[in-house]
């Protein structure tokens, strides 16, 4: 009897677990998948991210073509983020997500520990 293909190409899992298998990206993406956002907000929406951290994962995102930043020419200057089509793609991965943990963990189940914490 054959195992059930996962993936089509070996490694495709492991490409997507580097954009989204992080602490904070699958929580940023989440937020953007509503509309654009400004920094303040994002930060304000994932509690415990910091203003370096949140800087650092934005412009991974960025430089991968997950997220796009729009800078506004204004005095405070305004930055706006956005998924891009490729992050846009992500929504389902993320309801998935969303999905399994309902299912497992939001009916009073607490989670296993977390190593490295």
């Amino acid at each position: 009897m054959s195992k059930p293909i996962v993936e089509k190409k070996i490694g495709c899992i492991e490409t997507s677990l580097k954009v989204i298998g992080n602490k904070w990206s699958a929580l940023l993406i989440r937020e953007l998948i509503a509309g654009p956002c400004r920094f303040v907000e994002l930060q304000k929406a994932v509690a415990g991210i910091s203003p370096r951290t949140l800087s650092q994962r934005l412009d991974e995102m960025e430089e991968i073509g997950i997220v796009s930043k729009q800078i506004f020419a204004e005095v405070p200057p305004r930055v706006v983020y956005t998924l891009t089509q490729r992050g846009t793609d992500l929504a389902p991965i993320l309801q998935q997500m969303a999905d399994w943990g309902y299912k497992h963990y939001a009916t009073g189940h607490d989670l296993p520990a977390q190593s490295g914490r």
